[in-house]
């Protein structure tokens, strides 16, 4: 079950909340007054006694009393009485309610919050019906159910305000079985989910290489389309260091700040360290047009290795930085990119630095379909590319191309004919390259796809099965390029989708030369009622009819006469079990190249099997094994984890172990977690602890973001 009221599913049925009463005749105006009693007796002008089962009702606001005097507006209830209002329930001995202010009271009372499962008592409550403010006085707060208090919240006062949702406390103690365990001179703390300014619960940690990590994020509710978080932290080994993340929405534009400041980094010989990180999305011309904006920045190369948690982070090379502009027509659509790049990695060569674009300039135009059905389309791109101590230049591109599409309902034809012509303007600095050279290639393709069906019944359910082979030709003549610089080009690897592409090399600066087709066949069932998809079968290959001479710098001319078989499958046969699957064989070696296996298994929201397996022949092989995990044990305990193995360097990559404890009011988390943070091979050990007490808050550091980046399919359960 994930509904709203996931998180309490381990509470009793429900709660003993007085049921509040309404009108007697529902087609009554909310804004009147309607008083119920056994008896009433008119004592003088303006003052009534009502006596015996006495309801009050004024729109959703209600009183019960054994007995009520009304006088000029003013309601004075007594023996059992209980008011009903915006957010919250009391019932004590006696009241006060005046009608005019708006304003009811009520001493020695029992309290119930609406909207979650927050209770008490307190000596007095007093509720600004105006305000939508509830005061309460020597109270005390627990979202446990009375029979099983694991944890109650004392204070001198609590104000709870319903229209931001938030509560507050003073001279707050946190008692967990009876036992005083914190006291906070004040505390706030939400009553909804609606954000509310404020610090959040304080995280601790440490890890083997900084020491003890404590923060104290504040959480700042600007407006409703902004916000910031200001994260105070204090690293043992290293000081004090301040980081933030400052949000805002519109309907037009969005965007973040981040930023981390450490001044004087004990263990980097009081070196100040620092990242900033922005990013922006504007809109424009009816969304037709769209801009960004992004600038990350660091101090030094060190930063990622000594600061960030994974090795995805902490191996980073270079940091992007780049500002966009598109627009798209009826029949046109522009896109202009600047792009730079930090360098955070001190050991890569000038050469492998990728290149400065400032700028490029993209122009795509298309025709609608003649009455031939032949339809035209002409791309350009011009880009600037720059690099020190490097060749660099201009490159200009482009590709006019016509395709005519014969479809009937069990099959397409699409013929295409393509010319790429491109200019370079370089300057070379070793002479290398010549100042101007240009390529004029064309290119010819035929793309024929047959659709064939029929109905069958699979475990008894009714499916649709589809056979939807794919012939697809390539004619590309060699056109020599060694004398044309590599600006941007790269091999494709080998993919299913990858085996229908008009060009092996990504980028601009190589074509390859091609005479092949590509045989691939898929067939597929979707479940005739639901409409999902049963399962999915895919293998395809190209057959060469020539080598091809066009190659990278460094590399043969490739003589296969095919290439790798390709397939792929997707299982979803049993609601509760999804498999993933893809392997690459080389028929001429033969051995296999590249597989992928996941499985999972999903039976329950909050329970969640991950298997996967992965193998990659490289330079160095890959071969990986990874299982993750999120598995009750009992109904409150479930154990997390997550194990990255490399079969082929026999270590662990990554190593996540952990429990999960819930209760009705309140929960724990203890994860450890031991990961390859440099490709130097040095290990970091870490430790997270948290404490949630539910409609209070959190303590400790709190590892969501790292099992729901490490275990796919994770829910936190505290949500």
């Amino acid at each position: 079950d994930q509904s709203s009221n996931y998180q309490w599913r381990l509470c009793p049925a429900g709660r003993l909340i007085p049921i509040r009463p309404g009108y007697t005749d529902r087609s009554t105006d909310a804004g009147s007054t309607e008083i119920r009693a056994d008896s009433t007796r008119l004592v003088k002008e303006g003052l009534s006694q009502f006596t015996g089962d006495v309801e009050v009702v004024q729109g959703n606001r209600a009183l019960r009393a054994d007995s009520i005097t009304y006088d000029n507006e003013v309601i004075t209830a007594e023996g059992r009485t209980h008011i009903w209002e915006s957010g919250i329930t009391w019932s004590g001995q006696s009241a006060t309610y005046d009608l005019n202010s708006e304003v009811s009271s009520l001493d020695e009372g029992k309290y119930w919050v609406h909207g979650g499962r927050g209770r008490g008592h307190a000596s007095r409550l007093s509720n600004d019906r105006k305000a939508d403010v509830t005061v309460l006085e020597n109270v005390d707060y627990s979202t446990c159910p009375l029979s099983d208090e694991d944890w109650r919240l004392s204070a001198s006062a609590i104000k709870l305000n319903h229209k931001s949702d938030r509560g507050s406390a003073r001279n707050a103690v946190l008692r967990i079985r009876d036992v005083p365990v914190f006291y906070f001179p004040y505390i706030n703390f939400p009553i909804s989910d609606k954000r509310k300014s404020g610090f959040l619960a304080p995280s601790y940690g440490s890890t083997n290489e900084s020491g003890f990590d404590v923060r104290a994020p504040y959480y700042w509710n600007i407006a409703p389309h902004q916000d910031a978080t200001i994260t105070p932290r204090y690293i043992d080994d290293r000081g004090a260091m301040l980081g933030g993340r400052y949000r805002y929405l519109q309907r037009e534009y969005g965007g973040q700040l981040e930023f981390e400041y450490l001044p004087s980094d004990d263990l980097r010989n009081d070196e100040d360290r620092s990242l900033v990180s922005f990013r922006h999305r504007h809109f424009f011309r009816g969304r037709r047009g769209q801009a960004t904006l992004l600038i990350n920045n660091v101090s030094d190369d060190r930063y990622f290795g000594d600061f960030g948690n994974s090795l995805s982070v902490t191996a980073r090379r270079f940091l992007d930085r780049r500002a966009t502009a598109r627009y798209r027509g009826n029949n046109f659509s522009i896109y202009g990119l600047a792009q730079d790049y930090q360098i955070v990695d001190d050991t890569l060569p000038s050469a492998s630095e990728p290149y400065r674009r400032i700028p490029q300039l993209m122009l795509n135009l298309w025709a609608p379909a003649n009455r031939y059905k032949i339809r035209a389309t002409l791309n350009t791109e011009t880009t600037y590319f720059d690099r020190s101590k490097s060749v660099t230049g201009a490159r200009i591109d482009v590709r006019p191309a016509i395709s005519r599409r014969f479809a009937t309902e069990y099959m397409s034809v699409e013929p295409r004919l393509a010319v790429r012509h491109t200019e370079y303007i370089v300057d070379d600095p070793a002479r290398f390259f010549d100042d101007n050279e240009s390529r004029t290639v064309p290119i010819l393709s035929l793309d024929t796809k047959l659709f064939l069906e029929r109905q069958f019944s699979l475990f008894g359910k009714p499916q649709l099965q589809t056979l939807e082979p794919r012939i697809f030709y390539l004619l590309i003549p060699h056109v020599g390029q060694d004398d044309i610089p590599r600006f941007d080009g790269g091999l494709y690897d080998v993919s299913f989708q990858n085996l229908f592409r008009y060009n092996r090399f990504s980028g601009r600066d190589r074509i390859g030369d091609a005479n092949q087709i590509a045989l691939a066949l898929t067939t597929r069932a979707l479940d005739a009622e639901e409409g999902r998809e049963t399962y999915r079968f895919s293998v395809g290959q190209i057959f060469y009819f020539r080598d091809r001479e066009v190659t990278l710098p460094g590399r043969l001319e490739e003589r296969d006469s095919q290439s790798e078989i390709v397939a792929e499958a997707a299982m979803n046969v049993l609601g509760d079990w999804t498999a993933r699957g893809t392997i690459h064989w080389d028929p001429d070696k033969p051995q296999t190249e590249k597989a992928a296996v996941s499985l999972r298994y999903r039976p329950r929201f909050d329970t969640v099997l991950n298997l996967r397996y992965r193998f990659r022949r490289a330079v160095t092989d890959v071969e990986q094994t990874d299982i993750s995990m999120r598995w009750p044990v009992t109904e409150r305990l479930a154990m997390v984890g997550r194990w990255n193995y490399s079969l082929q360097q026999e270590r662990s990559l990554e190593t996540v172990w952990g429990f999960e404890y819930e209760s009705c009011c309140w929960g724990a988390r203890l994860v450890g977690r031991r990961f390859l943070r440099n490709s130097q091979g040095e290990f970091e050990n870490g430790f997270f602890m948290q404490v949630h007490f539910r409609g209070l808050g959190g303590f400790g550091q709190d590892p969501t973001a790292l099992l729901r980046r490490g275990i796919a399919g994770y829910t936190d359960p505290f949500e």
